[in-house]
């Protein structure tokens, strides 16, 4: 018995059989497209290419090649290679057995268009559309976020290895542009200090001496290329320089490169300073005791009982951005797909008073995470004298200390983040006989937000120390084993491509692939195909009760 494919091609089914019996993850992949009929069709893509020229290659089997090509952790080479070879491939793409495939090239060019245009995204909500049409998300459940540092891939580098390289790598740029510009420009010393990549170490020699040297170059090469080689400005490689030459080095007053130091011209902070040439938009960051160099990668999946846990989104940023700042994008994202939850739940560093505020509010979502504890001096020596110990009239703008005195002030200064400034009397302050465990200064100052702030602030504080909260918030834990799924299943802790848009390309693909993965195992088998009716030969020879072959393997001749 055969089985036919979307594309009309005949696969034996035995064959099928043995392809899911000997490749478990092959076998995931061919169930999906058993229930769901693949998870995009070549329409899809239709806006991706243009109408005119050669016609491309199926789209949707690009797409589901480059899922099954992080399903199994396969490079470029290998996953062409299956295509050509594997049974499971070819079924799961609907392809016939003689077909060659294509070049393993391709697959680069079709990552190229999805970090174009948020397309990643797009290929993400197609394949959760199917995943939602069979019922395995519920409509407003329960979901989580936990966000993890992916490392670049680009070495590591000191400032000076790094300006050392963004000049080399410039002149590799022009040498491959316009190299015969660069004659009598390059010299033998910028042959010895250019010639190869850079790898001076933390210590190297003459330290002085190359940091005057490569800034004097760099000075003269962007010099040169901008009066002599306006068509080569825009080159990735010599902006790439030029904005690392000016976070590294300042001009003095006689227009000489220096080197910037910390406590003199100042160090651009991490969210803006480059770390590498080749990605400009790998960024430095430092969570506790984890230093790296790259990005942060937002993962966010349902926790509703009964249900397999889907990825929902992927979010990928710079490693210097903060956790609530792209909660809100998250959330956007859901939105977009329809799939906000009723209950978030996040730890504290997506967390601020603000936000649940303005989650609730935007989103009608409620996030489920702890309320940062009391970080004020008196809060950590542990007196009474924290600012829960102070009594607030709102309606009257007066503040009652602990001893009976009123605030004098009252004072809500501009800022970013709201806040209320209260303080108290000097005159009142000196007299207390407990001045030493309120104040240190001649005045104690209070600091609370506005009133509707305060209120959700006071609940959540609260309600966050009952064991029932406390059970609720356990659902957040399992996002854990999800990083871990991710790195170490998936290697997703490294880039395998340069950029914050490839990478995030990598992290789309990942998603999809374990996706594919958990659904694999909550759906029911694929229903058993009827044989074929008997041939009028075969029916003849079951009527007379004389023995026939059931399959092609038993059909052996006997010994002469």
């Amino acid at each position: 018995m055969c089985v036919r494919s979307r594309t009309g091609c005949v696969i034996p089914e035995l064959t099928v059989r043995v392809a899911r019996a000997s490749n478990p993850r092959g076998t995931t992949a061919m169930t999906i497209r058993d229930h769901l009929n693949g998870l995009w069709s070549d329409e899809d893509f239709e806006e991706w290419y243009p109408r005119d020229g050669k016609p491309s290659l199926s789209p949707a089997q690009l797409a589901t090649v480059s899922v099954l090509q992080f399903l199994l952790e396969l490079s470029d080479r290998q996953a062409a290679e299956s295509v050509r070879n594997r049974i499971d491939f070819k079924y799961a793409l609907g392809m016939e057995l003689e077909d060659p495939g294509f070049h393993h090239s391709v697959l680069a060019d079709f990552r190229e268009r999805l970090a174009e245009e948020g397309r990643a995204d797009k290929l993400l909500n197609l394949a959760l559309e199917k995943i939602q049409a069979i019922g395995l998300v519920r409509e407003r459940g329960r979901q989580r976020t936990d966000s993890t540092h992916v490392l670049a891939a680009v070495r590591d580098l000191t400032r000076l290895e790094l300006v050392t390289e963004a000049m080399r790598a410039a002149l590799e740029e022009l040498a491959r542009r316009a190299p015969h510009e660069l004659v009598g420009l390059v010299t033998e010393d910028w042959g010895k200090r250019y010639g190869r990549a850079a790898r001076l170490g933390k210590n190297p020699s003459k330290p002085k001496t190359r940091i005057k040297e490569t800034g004097e170059d760099v000075r003269l090469l962007l010099r040169y290329v901008h009066r002599y080689l306006p068509a080569l400005r825009d080159g990735e490689q010599v902006q790439a320089l030029r904005q690392i030459f000016v976070q590294n080095y300042f001009l003095d007053a006689q227009d000489r490169p220096k080197w910037r130091e910390a406590e003199d011209a100042g160090l651009p902070p991490s969210a803006v300073a480059i770390v590498s040439p080749y990605d400009v938009s790998a960024r430095y960051a430092r969570r506790g005791e984890t230093r790296w160099k790259g990005f942060l990668a937002h993962v966010t999946e349902t926790c509703d009982p009964d249900t397999p846990s889907v990825i929902t989104d992927v979010t990928t940023t710079k490693a210097a951005v903060h956790d609530t700042k792209a909660l809100p994008g998250i959330l956007a994202n859901l939105d977009h797909r329809n799939l906000l939850s009723k209950e978030h739940f996040v730890d504290g560093g997506y967390l601020s008073v603000a936000l649940k505020q303005q989650v609730a509010r935007e989103h009608a979502v409620g996030l489920v995470g702890p309320i940062r504890a009391r970080s004020t001096r008196q809060s950590r020596k542990g007196t009474v004298f924290h600012r829960d110990a102070f009594t607030i009239d709102w309606d009257a703008k007066k503040v009652t200390c602990p001893q009976g005195k009123v605030s004098r002030r009252w004072s809500t200064p501009p800022s970013l983040a709201p806040y209320v400034n209260v303080e108290f009397s000097p005159d009142d302050c000196r007299q207390c006989p407990v001045k030493a465990a309120c104040t240190r200064t001649d005045a104690r100052k209070v600091t609370f937000l506005p009133r509707d702030l305060y209120d959700i602030q006071s609940e959540s504080r609260t309600e966050q120390q009952t064991q029932e909260w406390l059970s609720r918030y356990s659902l957040r834990a399992a996002i854990e084993s999800t990083i871990s799924e991710f790195v170490n299943g998936h290697g997703m802790r490294q880039c395998r491509y340069r950029s914050e848009e490839k990478a995030h390309v990598q992290h789309v693909l990942t998603a999809i692939a374990v996706n594919l993965e958990r659904i694999g195992v909550h759906l029911p088998p694929a229903p058993a195909r009827q044989p074929r009716n008997p041939t009028a030969l075969q029916g003849f020879l079951d009527r007379q009760h004389i023995p026939r072959p059931r399959s092609w393997r038993v059909a052996t001749h006997p010994a002469d």
